[in-house]
């Protein structure tokens, strides 16, 4: 083969890998070229960082703690208004930036990843069964746009086949956001924010309560409050919960 069909094959092999490496998308968090089939928004190796926590947990808040205990001091004064709360990880590493790039990037495609990760605790640590999937209310500004629990948990009802109640709760004022916010400040941020919608008999009812991420709990006991009140038997499920 001529020398100068040598050089034409091999700059235009050179020239389909530089187009094809161009138009590949990208992985959102680590910028490696999604290459694999399944590959969506993020690649595997970053799905793969993301686990269920291995550190213990209290048993009723969910709460990380020392080995040594089962149960944490605040749910042994006090015990919370659901039988049991339960996070997927630590907010933290590669599972926080996926719940930002969903939450504040809306990317919703990531929802089906997130309800996943769902299932995967309730498989593991919260078996159920459950009558209905009820989301932790939106905040009034956000009820009209893209309202991230509220997908993922319509996803959750419809994998579990269970009913799927997102206007049980309403949140009927504007709030701060809990980040940023005192420790004493946030307790008194979310006062008379939730309301129930009219009056409701749900005595044995089991209501898996869903949320996103957990700090402080108040949002997700105060929710909890007014299902228990109402005579629902309340599990909460959240994606990653604050070591503080």
């Amino acid at each position: 083969m001529p020398l100068k069909d040598l050089f034409y094959r091999a700059g235009a092999a050179m020239a389909r890998m530089i187009a094809v490496s161009f138009f590949l998308p990208r992985c959102r968090l680590c910028d490696l070229h999604l290459v694999q089939p399944k590959e969506k928004i993020i690649c595997s190796d970053c799905r793969e960082k993301i686990r269920l926590a291995a550190e213990k947990q209290c048993q009723i808040c969910g709460k990380f703690i020392p080995d040594a205990m089962e149960t944490c001091g605040s749910c042994l004064l006090q015990t919370p208004p659901f039988l049991r709360h339960v996070a997927y990880a630590a907010y933290e590493g590669t599972l926080r930036e996926v719940i930002i790039l969903y939450k504040y990037g809306e990317v919703e495609a990531l929802k089906k990843l997130l309800v996943s990760l769902y299932l995967e605790i309730l498989q593991k640590k919260l078996p159920g069964p459950f009558h209905a999937v009820v989301p932790v209310p939106a905040d009034r500004r956000r009820r009209h746009g893209f309202r991230p629990v509220w997908t993922m948990a319509r996803l959750l009802a419809r994998e579990l086949k269970v009913e799927f109640w997102p206007g049980l709760l309403q949140k009927n004022k504007s709030t701060l956001p809990q980040v940023g916010l005192s420790q004493a400040r946030r307790k008194t941020n979310l006062n008379g924010a939730f309301v129930m919608a009219g009056k409701q008999n749900l005595a044995g009812k089991r209501i898996l309560l869903i949320d996103d991420v957990i700090t402080t709990g108040t949002t997700v006991r105060k929710c909890a409050a007014l299902l228990s009140q109402s005579g629902a038997r309340v599990s909460a499920l959240t994606l990653a919960q604050s070591r503080f």
